[in-house]
C-alpha cells in the first residue's frame, strides 16, 4: 500500500455477522491505515481496536492486519503476543506483491520470533475487499474453533486432575483397610487380601501414568531437554520399586554407569513403567526382573527383561501404541505408550524382542549428555 487511492478496489457491501471481531489494523501509510479501519467499522460483525498501535503488547485483538513495513518494526511484539495466547492469534500480511507472495525477506540476523512463524495469512494490494472478507472469515472461523477447543482442553484436564485426585484417595482407603487385614487371613484369604493391594498398587501407578502422560500433552513444541544423571534415576526408580513389589526379585547386571543422558524429568517415568510392566503383567510365581545398562561412546542402553509371559511379536508395535489405532488397539497400554513417546522426544529409541528370562526384553538406547553443555539435574520424580 502506497497510498490511499490504491488500498481498495471497491467498497462492496459485505455479509452481516452476529458477533464482533476485534481488528487491529496496522499499516504503515495512514491514510491506507485509516481507510482500512474505516471499512471494517462498517461491517456489523467487526470493531476496530482503540487506542495506540504502537504498543501492541497491550493490543486485545482477534486479527491484526499488518503490511510489511509494520511487520519488520512489530515482529518481536506481534510474536510475543502470539506465543502468549491460549488460543490461535492471527496476523494478515498485506503484501505488495500482486501474486500474493510476500517479498518480506527476514534479516538472518533477527532472532525468533521469525517473520514466518508470525504470519498466518497473505492479501495482495490493492486490497479486494471481497477478498478481505474471505480471509478474515476464514480466520475468525479458525480462532473461534480454537478458542471453544481451549476451553474443552482446559476443562478435560481439570476432570482429569479432580478424577486422578479422588481415585488416588479411594485407593489409599482400599489399600489402608486391606493393609489392617494382616495377621487376621491366612492361606487363601491371604493371597485374595495380597491380590487386592497388589490391584490397587496398580491402579495408584496408572493415575500417575495417566498424569504424566497428560504432560506431555501439554508440553508445547520440543520438550527442554537436559543432562539427567541415568544412574541415581534408575537407582532411585529401583529402591521405590523393591519397596511396592515385595514379591518381586529385582537384579542389576553389572554396574550402572554414572553418566548422564538428554533427557527431562520425566524420565523417572519411563523406568517406573517399564518396571512396574515388568512385575504387573507377569504370572510367574516368582517374578524376576533383570536390568542391565551399557555406555557407549554416543548412547547409553538400558535394558530391563523378565520371566513373564513375554509379548508376541505381532502385538510388540501396538503395545506401544505405534499402530493406527493407537492406543485404542487392544493390546495397547498406556505405560508402554509413554515410554515411547517420552524416549522419543529425547531422541531416542525404544525395541521390544524376547528375554532370555522367558519373558519380553525392552531395550532403551538414550543419547549422552554433556554436563558441561547443557544444564544438569540429578532429580528424579
Amino acid at each position: 500500500m502506497t497510498s490511499e487511492s490504491s488500498a481498495f478496489t471497491n467498497a462492496d457491501q459485505l455479509g452481516e455477522g452476529s458477533s464482533s471481531v476485534r481488528i487491529l489494523p496496522i499499516l504503515a501509510h495512514p491514510g491506507n491505515e485509516r481507510v482500512l479501519a474505516d471499512w471494517v467499522e462498517q461491517q456489523d460483525q467487526y470493531e476496530v481496536v482503540p487506542g495506540d498501535h504502537a504498543v501492541i503488547s497491550e493490543a486485545d485483538f482477534d486479527v491484526c492486519i499488518i503490511d510489511e513495513p509494520s511487520l519488520h518494526e512489530h515482529a518481536a511484539e506481534l510474536g510475543s503476543q502470539k506465543i502468549a495466547a491460549n488460543a490461535f492469534l492471527p496476523v494478515l500480511l498485506v503484501t505488495s506483491n500482486a501474486s500474493g507472495t510476500s517479498s518480506v525477506t527476514p534479516d538472518p540476523a533477527e532472532t525468533a520470533p521469525k517473520v514466518w512463524q508470525i504470519v498466518d495469512e497473505l492479501l495482495p494490494t490493492p486490497i479486494d475487499t471481497v477478498e478481505l472478507q474471505r480471509r478474515l472469515d476464514t480466520l475468525t472461523r479458525i480462532r473461534t474453533q480454537s478458542i471453544a477447543l481451549e476451553r474443552k482442553t482446559d476443562q478435560l484436564l481439570l476432570l482429569n486432575r479432580v478424577t486422578r485426585h479422588d481415585i488416588r484417595n479411594d485407593m489409599n482407603v482400599i489399600s489402608g483397610w486391606t493393609e489392617q487385614l494382616a495377621g487376621h487371613t491366612d492361606g487363601a484369604s491371604e493371597e485374595i487380601r495380597q491380590r487386592i493391594l497388589d490391584s490397587s498398587q496398580h491402579v495408584v501407578d496408572l493415575t500417575k501414568a495417566v498424569r504424566e502422560f497428560v504432560d506431555t500433552l501439554e508440553s508445547a513444541g520440543d520438550p527442554d531437554l537436559q543432562a539427567v544423571n541415568l544412574h541415581r534415576v534408575v537407582t532411585d526408580e529401583l529402591t521405590k520399586r523393591r519397596s511396592t513389589f515385595e514379591a518381586a526379585e529385582f537384579v542389576v547386571n553389572g554396574r550402572i554407569p554414572d553418566g548422564h543422558v538428554r533427557a527431562n524429568d520425566l524420565l523417572a517415568s519411563v523406568f517406573r513403567n517399564l518396571l512396574n510392566n515388568a512385575v504387573q503383567h507377569n504370572n510367574s510365581e516368582s517374578p524376576r526382573v533383570e536390568i542391565t545398562v551399557r555406555e557407549y561412546a554416543e548412547t547409553i542402553v538400558s535394558t530391563v527383561a523378565d520371566n513373564g509371559p513375554g509379548i508376541p511379536q505381532a502385538h510388540r508395535e501396538a503395545v506401544l501404541g505405534r499402530t493406527e489405532e493407537g492406543l485404542d488397539h487392544p493390546a495397547a497400554g498406556l505405560g508402554l505408550y509413554l515410554v515411547d513417546t517420552l524416549v522419543t522426544q529425547y531422541d531416542g529409541a525404544v525395541q521390544i524382542t524376547d528375554a532370555d528370562l522367558g519373558g519380553a526384553r525392552v531395550e532403551i538406547e538414550l543419547q549422552k549428555a554433556s554436563v558441561t553443555g547443557v544444564s544438569a539435574t540429578d532429580n528424579a520424580s
